[in-house]
């Protein structure tokens, strides 16, 4: 599929089109700029006729002097309040739009397919979220409020320098289409360096990330330099094209456009020189002087913040690349299952990068109620079928059904309600231990404290300070396998799904922790389909159908007396982990 382009000025119009909500405020932060502009140009004029008066009668009159000092005084402590307030304004627009474009960005990651997360490391996500929505954030902090006030006040100057004296405002004005072409070249120069740039601190972010996450195995292996080396590597890439940017900037913008206003101002001396000195008066040549310098600044910071303005043109484009991303497809059946009766016919399924299918012509007929379990070597398919029957991936071939029902048919809603999974490794949230069985869904807390209990959590909660109300580590990391793995259970038990999935749930745990998960197991399967992904084929003997797979094939089926008569693959690896058990 042929990528989106995305232009410049594409990316500068949508970042425009956040402010259509925020039109009156807006309307009314430029009419603040417009006001102290006003006042901030008015102080030449009133300068040029006082100058003007002294040159004419030739005498100060020192009320004169006082009421010029008051007006002069009022304008500016005027413009620093019209200034305060405009920049207040601006900054509580930006940080509205910034809250409302990371709400719209997390809505659309909780929504992307898994095969997007198989594709992009979680930190170079996060990185999107939270590094590039603040460069975002300067567009509209910054160079926009900066931009619409230099705007206001070049306009006003030069309407105003026209009306004194055109011939020097016309030699002025040169100096735009000059700015124009430096802007062009600028974004030519800079825009590929930065996205080098932004993609060298995303790539900085994912080599921490994993070194932190790492970092047991990088120590014990020795690696530390190893990683060193390679955070030095992204680092000098990252100081060369920063560096190269800089000698853009210090060529392109500030020295170049002051030289160019040095040219300006000797042709406008040149032209006083030819000019009959009665032509022009000394006031208007005074007044003229001081626009010319407030006519050039607008300009230098209007090109001295196209660094910034490519930063955010770059950041802008990795966002609404993320935003524009297909979200998960889901069908528009709301209701509740009434079974957890499964079905797959002829059923392929490869990843999208991938040329062969993991999964190769699968037939299955799971009852409702029943236990089935999926056994095979590593990378045989078995968490993949798993994830076929979650929702999470649609097949490539063949069909799916879940209660006799289409599975691309079923809502998310009803997809997540009735199927559940847990995980060899469930997550643990930085919370108490009631937030996470509950998981902020709206469970009464009698059912999530019986949830407790029918897990086996309730010698957990009576060794932790303030029991149910504990605050549990960073990832569970003061829990043990087991008493993870129960947590997730508790998850499940608040829910009553009508399908349930183990992924390697008793790989990692002791005995004794497996026996308790055992016996929850027993209950559940009197209400709900289960389906155990097991290594430990100690654990599933007692299943209503095992099935075997291999490099993505069903080759055996039926359950553990059967299987063992068969003296395949099964019987092989029953006897391999029997044997290691016996020694």
């Amino acid at each position: 599929m042929e990528e989106k382009q995305y232009s410049s000025w594409k990316i500068i119009k949508r970042l425009l089109s956040y402010y259509s909500k925020k039109k009156y405020l807006l309307i009314f932060s430029c009419t603040l700029i417009f006001l102290s502009t006003i006042t901030e140009i008015s102080s030449p004029i009133i300068l040029s006729n006082f100058t003007n008066n002294i040159l004419k009668y030739k005498i100060i009159q020192i009320k004169s002097v006082i009421l010029l000092t008051v007006c002069f005084i009022m304008l500016q402590t005027l413009s620093s309040l019209l200034n305060y307030f405009y920049g207040i304004y601006f900054s509580k627009i930006s940080t509205e739009i910034i809250e409302e474009l990371r709400i719209n960005i997390m809505e659309i990651a909780v929504k992307q397919p898994m095969r997007i997360f198989d594709q992009k490391p979680i930190s170079s996500i996060v990185t999107i979220i939270t590094y590039d929505t603040e460069s975002i954030k300067e567009f509209y902090e910054v160079i926009v409020s900066s931009f619409l006030k230099n705007f206001i006040l070049f306009s006003i100057i030069l309407t105003t320098m026209f009306i004194l004296e055109w011939r020097m405002a016309l030699i002025s004005s040169i100096i735009i289409p000059i700015v124009i072409t430096i802007i062009i070249i600028h974004q030519y120069y800079s825009k590929p360096i930065i996205k080098k740039i932004k993609y060298s601190l995303s790539k900085l972010n994912n080599t921490i990330s994993e070194i932190i996450n790492g970092i047991t195995i990088i120590q014990q292996f020795n690696q530390e330099k190893k990683f060193l080396k390679k955070i030095n590597a992204i680092n000098n890439s990252n100081y060369l094209n920063k560096m190269k940017i800089l000698k853009i900037d210090g060529l392109l913008l500030r020295p170049l456009l002051n030289l160019i206003s040095s040219i300006i101002l000797s042709s406008i001396i040149l032209i006083l020189k030819l000019t009959p000195a009665a032509m022009i008066k000394i006031s208007i040549l005074h007044t003229f002087i001081n626009y010319l310098r407030h006519l050039n600044e607008p300009i230098i910071t209007i090109a001295n913040q196209q660094s910034l303005l490519q930063q955010a043109i770059v950041s802008s484009e990795r966002v609404f690349r993320f935003i524009d991303l297909p979200i998960q497809a889901y069908g528009i059946y709301t209701d509740s299952l009434k079974s957890g009766k499964i079905q797959l016919k002829n059923v392929y399924f490869k990843y999208s990068n991938a040329e062969k299918n993991i999964l190769k012509n699968i037939n299955i007929s799971i009852p409702d109620k029943s236990c089935i379990a999926l056994v095979g070597k590593t990378g045989s398919g078995k968490t993949t079928l798993s994830n076929l029957i979650l929702g999470y991936y649609p097949a490539t071939q063949g069909s799916i059904y879940i209660d006799d029902k289409p599975i691309n048919s079923l809502s998310s809603a009803t997809l997540r309600n009735n199927i559940s999974i847990v995980q060899q490794d469930p997550t643990i949230l930085y919370d108490n231990l009631i937030k996470n069985i509950s998981l902020n869904r709206n469970i009464k807390h009698k059912k999530i404290i019986q949830a407790l209990h029918h897990s086996q959590l309730k010698e957990l909660s009576n060794t932790l300070p303030d029991g149910y109300m504990s605050i549990l580590g960073q990832n569970g990391n003061n829990l043990s396998q087991g008493q993870k793995q129960l947590i997730g259970i508790a998850r499940i038990l608040v829910s009553n799904p009508k399908i349930l999935i183990f992924d390697e749930a008793t790989a990692s745990i002791d005995s004794e922790s497996e026996q308790k998960i055992q016996k929850i197991l027993s209950s559940i399967r009197k209400k709900s389909t289960v389906i155990i992904i097991a290594h430990r084929l100690s654990t599933i003997i007692d299943s209503d159908i095992i099935i075997v797979l291999d490099n993505g094939k069903i080759i055996e089926k039926g359950n553990h007396k059967q299987l063992l008569q068969k003296k395949g693959l099964y019987y092989t690896m029953y006897t391999y982990q029997n044997n290691n058990i016996s020694l």
